[in-house]
């Protein structure tokens, strides 16, 4: 028995009239009447009751149109099914990072990612903020996993929150201020501070002014580092502190001491960044996937 068989046989069920059938088949009458009674030969039951007048089903006939009918739904379902894993085996799908801010989720996301649309192919980019932005809007990526951007910057785009992170400072092992359980921001503000080059990251020196309430101007900002790793030095050798999100303990280890600040309103939302429209399965499956790992509020 083959699918066609079914539909065959659906259409005369449907129609009632093998002329009217064989013509929403495409197909010629005689060929339509011997694949019924083929179809009727191999399930060794009468399906039709038929003459010159009239055509109608028998109750077995009956029965075996409704099951017809879920196997060609079903068949067709996994058809398309089948395509769109087929298509999205062959889509790269194209996603922003910031290391140290996901570190602590992007493999869960990808893992869960990879369960929902296996054979997926992604390729990750370690981006500044600023060239997510850039990119998302150019549709040269397809999602950013990134700290959520200041306000403004998100025309057109949508975050979605996957963990919200303490925010306090790194100091050195050697450091008075390691010895604290908690900071106060106004101390933070009076210390010298290490932090990213404000050519390539201005949102964190927006970030920083934010948390210590100060203009950008009136920073006590000792030197300014590439990246994680020369602000995690530089921190390390005592030239001084650096406002951050607890996700950091998961990149420096006991290098460094981590201590946040006093009050638990401080805090740094981490996500999904992606377009608002114009996506694909893809990117609901991977906005699926993020939002399953998403951190209880």
């Amino acid at each position: 028995m083959e699918l066609r068989h079914l539909r065959y046989f659906i259409a005369v069920a449907e129609e009632l009239n093998f002329s009217r059938a064989a013509e929403r088949l495409h197909v010629s009458q005689p060929p339509l009447s011997r694949q019924i009674r083929g179809l009727e030969a191999e399930l060794k039951i009468k399906l039709l009751d038929r003459n010159t007048q009239r055509v109608r089903l028998t109750r077995a006939g009956h029965a075996v149109l409704a099951r017809a009918r879920k196997l060609v739904r079903d068949a067709e379902s996994l058809r398309a099914e089948a395509q769109m894993i087929d298509k999205e085996s062959q889509e790269e799908l194209r996603i922003g990072y910031a290391p140290s801010p996901t570190a602590l989720i992007i493999s869960r996301v990808l893992c869960r990612y990879n369960e929902l649309s296996p054979g997926a192919r992604v390729t990750l980019h370690d981006l500044t903020h600023a060239e997510m932005l850039l990119r998302l809007r150019a549709g040269k990526l397809h999602a950013a996993l990134t700290i959520r951007p200041p306000p403004g910057q998100t025309r057109g785009l949508k975050f979605e929150t996957i963990r919200r992170y303490p925010v306090g400072i790194i100091c050195s092992n050697a450091s008075p201020l390691a010895r604290q359980t908690a900071v106060s921001p106004s101390v933070v503000a009076r210390s010298d501070l290490v932090v990213y080059r404000a050519r390539e990251f201005p949102e964190y020196h927006y970030w920083v002014s934010k948390f210590l309430r100060m203009s950008k101007d009136r920073l006590m900002i000792l030197q300014e580092c590439a990246d994680v790793l020369s602000v995690v030095a530089a921190v390390e050798s005592g030239r001084g502190v650096a406002l951050v999100g607890e996700f950091i303990t998961a990149v420096v280890g006991d290098r460094v001491r981590f201590v946040p600040f006093v009050s638990d309103a401080h805090f740094v939302e981490v996500g999904l960044l992606y377009p608002q429209s114009g996506f694909g399965e893809n990117i609901k499956k991977l906005v699926a996937a993020s939002l399953a790992g998403k951190q209880p509020t």
